[in-house]
């Protein structure tokens, strides 16, 4: 198994390699990577689609089908395949040269329950077991009845991809949940895509690539089809929005999120099919939250995820997953540090996101320790911590320990100091001595007074020189959207249905919890879900 792949075994959404991050300042988005497209025949030399046997009426090109699909993600791809292959005359429109593009394209892998795998390895999850850990853990903030319907479709959604020849492995239960729900995709992004294309065509289906649907085609309060931008209007009863949330707007992120977040998933996900179903007549529902970056911390300065040497980025972005010394930008503690390496997407994800910035601080024993018997050894191999053995596959390695070092301090987001002092005017930190004076007391009597963190953890930070690195928040995709009922009808303000409107995938805000679930893989495993109960629900109809 490939480097890059060995690594997803502790991400979640959308691991393309060790430590991702993105470039430039924090929210400001990276170019999407330049990927071929999933049918190539389809595409002009400028990656647009080129769609056929469209009829031309009114001065405007119109296709009729029965269902038109936005967005050729998780939710998308699985809602056209059930759809075509029940008969449905299915139409994908997808901004981007190909499906290759997306976040599911990307990403580690799906949560799910009752699959193949998990009974070929004797490891089943009921959907009453996960159902019943997820729902908790919402805290009815959620939409009970829709999160079960989309659970139970999770089963079957990975059970066809299986049959669509998508290699996928049923890994450990990394962050001690009490099952193993996470199937992680072996595939590379086309050899996951491509089959869903090519099945989708061969039973009728169309795509659009290239094209960006920009308003639902009401009429008389009922849905009628997609206006898009090349010309051509998709006409059908159903629409399905699944764009994938709006990780590539930062408008959006300071209305909803109260701050900015670096994308590290694809920015075509702009919150457009957000917009169109509430100019449609949808509502906002009311969780915000991220599938935030909890394979380590992202700087502001450092090396796109989206080039060829994405996995070479810098090896001192992994200490937010360690349980050591975090502060925020005054240079106080918020937070046990321990949850955050126990649960380094939901919990860390939201604390890094309600902090704005984090600085890990150590000193010289704590980092020589990390680039050489590593974090899991150095804390004494502690049992509690669940995660810790996985964790540490981030550490530094000696060979690339000071070269990455230096960088880090080039760019402006590491600090090496004889003194506390010194890193506390760096990073313009004036609690940063209190904090450590403070901490160092905790870690010689083994109880923090503050916030109860695990004794493991506490290692004081007092040999000099000392170390500090900033980190940003940054997301693989944003979770939250517009208002859905138990059917993922989009809703008005007076949840009532809007007739023909369907929201699926993370555009929609009703089955998505804050902060992140702690079971991994839950972002694109409802996506999946959701795609193809949305599919059974038109069917149905």
């Amino acid at each position: 198994m490939t480097q890059s792949m060995n690594r997803r075994s502790f991400l979640g959404l959308g691991a393309l390699g060790a430590l991702a991050a993105g470039a430039g300042l924090a929210g400001c988005a990276p170019k999407a990577p330049s990927t071929p497209a999933a049918n190539a025949d389809s595409l002009s030399d400028t990656g647009n689609a080129e769609p056929e046997g469209i009829a031309r009426k009114e001065g405007k090109e119109t296709k009729e089908c029965d269902v038109a699909v936005v967005g050729a993600g998780a939710a998308g791809l699985m809602a056209a395949l059930n759809l075509a292959r029940g008969g449905k005359k299915v139409v994908v429109i997808e901004v981007g040269p190909s499906a290759a593009i997306s976040n599911f394209a990307m990403c580690g892998g799906p949560t799910a329950c009752e699959t193949r795998l998990q009974e070929q390895e004797n490891a089943m999850v009921t959907l009453d077991q996960i159902f019943a850990y997820m729902n908790d853990f919402s805290r009815g903030s959620v939409n009970s009845a829709l999160l079960r319907n989309c659970l139970a479709h999770t089963g079957e959604a990975i059970n066809s991809m299986l049959d669509l020849g998508i290699e996928m492995e049923l890994i450990p239960d990394t962050y001690g949940v009490g099952f193993r729900g996470r199937h992680m995709i072996l595939a590379d992004p086309q050899q996951r895509t491509d089959p869903f294309v090519t099945d989708i065509e061969s039973n009728g289906g169309e795509f659009l690539f290239g094209t960006k649907a920009e308003k639902i085609i009401m009429e008389e309060g009922v849905v009628a089809g997609v206006q898009t931008d090349k010309g051509i209007d998709v006409m059908a009863p159903a629409v399905v929005v699944c764009t994938g949330g709006f990780g590539g707007n930062e408008e959006m992120q300071l209305e909803k999120l109260n701050t900015t977040v670096f994308p590290l998933g694809s920015t075509l996900s702009d919150g457009t099919g957000i917009n169109m179903v509430l100019d449609a007549g949808g509502a906002w529902d009311r969780n915000f939250a991220v599938l935030g970056n909890e394979c380590g911390a992202v700087s502001k300065a450092t090396t796109s995820p989206f080039t060829e040497d994405y996995h070479n980025t810098n090896e001192h972005l992994g200490y937010w997953l360690f349980g050591g010394l975090y502060t925020d930008p005054v240079g106080e503690r918020f937070i046990s540090e321990g949850k955050v390496a126990q649960f380094p997407l939901a919990v860390g994800g939201e604390a890094l996101l309600r902090a704005g910035k984090a600085y890990v601080i150590m000193d010289d024993d704590y980092y020589q320790a990390v680039q050489n018997e590593g974090i899991y050894a150095y804390l004494g191999e502690p049992a509690a911590w669940v995660a810790g053995e996985a964790a540490g596959y981030y550490n530094v390695t000696p060979e690339n320990g000071e070269i990455h070092l230096q960088e880090a301090i080039e760019q402006g987001w590491a600090v090496k100091a004889d003194t506390i002092a010194e890193i506390a005017e760096a990073f313009d930190l004036p609690a940063l001595e209190k904090t450590v004076e403070n901490y160092n007391r905790y870690c010689e009597t083994g109880v923090d007074e503050e916030y109860g963190k695990e004794a493991h953890f506490l290692k004081a930070v007092k040999n000099a020189p000392f170390y500090a690195f900033e980190y940003v928040p940054s997301c693989w995709s944003t979770n939250g959207g517009v208002k859905v009922d138990s059917h993922l009808r989009a809703v008005n303000a007076e949840n009532k249905a809007i007739p023909g409107l369907y929201v699926a995938g993370v555009d929609q805000g009703s089955v998505y919890s804050v902060p992140y679930y702690t079971n991994e893989g839950s972002s694109v495993g409802l996506a999946l879900g959701s795609g193809a109960y949305v599919a059974s629900e038109i069917l149905g109809q």
